[in-house]
């Protein structure tokens, strides 16, 4: 129409300027490209006018040429400035959609706080509650287990300030209430959102593993139905975390439990089982000393072997007290100064007659002065311990040295206990410690008629006195034990 006009009327009138207004309007198509076609139509419809109009006038004169010119530019200037004004819409609406996205990311983070912890169900469920209806916008917010057609713990509800002021609306279901058709019919082609009553709520499951869903109910929600799916998307791991969390606390709960039966059965098995056993001691003395008159020689030996096998079920008594006292955690007393030298000597004391009787010599060189905090029950049944497996595995004839000296830093007091035995082999070395560890086969400690508990409660008892026990084999093939522990 425009080139019509132009054609028709005298050139001064220079009608082509309004070719401006249809690149003008192509701002308002989809894509700048029909903004640049109609720019090009314009320049190529305002040249034929004017060459149209100048046949029909005698030719072109220096008038017609300026406003044929002023025309093609007002074209350009008009399609540039429509280009950048589509670019600059369309960045503006792309820079909108990204602060949406980002408020909408904030929120869900916001979200994922609020709910992420070491909850319970029932906790998870009520803070979840209260956080998904500010996320949302809603009214009101119901949450519980779908069980048959009802609503079941763990459930929770959250008002917005106009429903706590007023109570809660009517139509939303409380808990243990049977739940009409409408909420338990999911309409197909449906994703894990849908909405009831014309949009006026929207309905949610949530899945619970090894449990019935979720139902979440929105009353009035200010959020579109994909945002919110995006939201129940994100929860799903953290109701699942809270059902971990939940199993794991039973099993802990189930240990501890265990735990407990365990020791108090060593508790009553020890206690129960010193009474007889020194009871029948004291008795096999007295009748060694004589109190029930004069016995022959191969009774006395039986009295004497049975003394022997009492003394080692006493051992292992104290030693399986002890064990479970520091398997409990159980604190001990306060520590008292003792002379580290005056305590390993009355060990020495006690265990010289059974080194006499398997021909082993026993050699101490101790130095005075060094006291240390600890125990004295505790820290001579550790040092006990060393003893009688260095006695025990010793060759007969062979020889047993005690060494109690300073370290060279004099911060420790070192009592290094020397046996002949065989040592250990590497894999025996490196399980020695262990609570009821095997036999290698190579020493002896820790095999045949061991309880398997001496050296781990040595360890125990060192660690709990700041010290340190530590095996290893001399330069001339001699098995050390060396016991360190913190001088006062």
């Amino acid at each position: 129409m425009v080139l019509l006009l132009d054609t028709l009327t005298p050139a001064r009138l220079v009608f082509g300027i309004l070719f401006s207004a249809p690149i003008a309007l192509s701002g308002l198509a989809g894509s700048p490209y029909a903004t640049r076609l109609m720019i090009v139509l314009v320049m190529v419809g305002n040249v034929i006018a004017g060459s149209i109009n100048a046949a029909t006038t005698g030719g072109w004169n220096p008038y017609d040429i300026a406003n044929r010119v002023l025309s093609l530019l007002a074209a350009l200037l008009v399609g540039s400035l429509t280009l950048r004004f589509r670019a600059a819409s369309n960045r503006a609406a792309q820079l909108e959609l990204e602060e949406q996205r980002a408020v909408h990311e904030h929120a869900l983070r916001q979200l994922l706080e609020a709910v992420s912890g070491p909850f319970d169900q029932a906790a998870f469920v009520e803070r979840m509650a209260q956080a998904i209806r500010a996320f949302t916008g809603s009214r009101s917010v119901v949450v519980g287990g779908l069980q048959q057609a009802t609503l079941r713990a763990p459930y929770a509800v959250s008002h917005g300030a106009h429903e706590s002021e007023h109570g809660p609306p009517e139509h939303l279901p409380a808990l243990n209430a049977r739940l009409p058709a409408v909420y338990l019919t999911r309409p197909a082609g449906t994703g894990a959102v849908w909405g009831i009553l014309g949009g006026e709520m929207l309905l949610a499951r949530l899945p619970r593993p090894q449990q019935e869903d979720l139902l979440l109910i929105f009353d009035h929600p200010e959020i579109e139905v994909a945002r919110l799916e995006e939201a129940i998307a994100v929860l799903g791991p953290q109701l699942e975390r809270t059902h971990l969390q939940e199993e794991m606390q039973r099993q802990q709960a189930r240990l501890e439990h265990h735990n407990t039966v365990i020791r108090d059965l060593v508790y009553a098995f020890s206690h129960d089982l010193r009474t007889p056993l020194m009871a029948n001691a004291l008795s096999m003395n007295n009748a060694l000393k004589g109190a029930y008159g004069p016995l022959p020689e191969a009774y006395r030996e039986t009295l004497t072997h049975g003394l022997h096998a009492n003394q080692t079920l006493l051992d292992l008594a104290e030693k399986l007290l002890l064990v479970a006292k520091y398997e409990a955690g159980e604190p001990s007393p306060d520590p008292l100064p003792l002379d580290l030298r005056e305590l390993a000597l009355q060990v020495v004391a006690q265990v010289r007659p059974l080194a006499a009787t398997q021909g082993i010599a026993l050699e101490t060189r101790a130095e005075v002065g060094l006291r240390v905090l600890g125990q004295k029950g505790e820290l001579r049944r550790a040092i006990q311990n060393i003893l009688d497996n260095a006695i025990k595995f010793s060759p007969p004839g062979g020889t047993v040295t005690l060494l109690l000296d300073r370290d060279t830093l004099g911060e420790q007091a070192e009592l290094r206990i020397i046996d002949e035995g065989p040592g250990l082999s590497r894999e025996g070395e490196a399980r020695l410690f262990q609570r009821f560890r095997g036999g290698s086969g190579t020493s002896g400690l820790g095999g045949q008629g061991s309880s398997g508990l001496g050296l781990y409660l040595t360890r125990q008892v060192l660690q709990a006195h700041q010290g340190s026990v530590q095996y290893s084999r001399s330069p001339l093939g001699k098995t050390v034990f060396t016991l360190r522990l913190p001088v006062t």
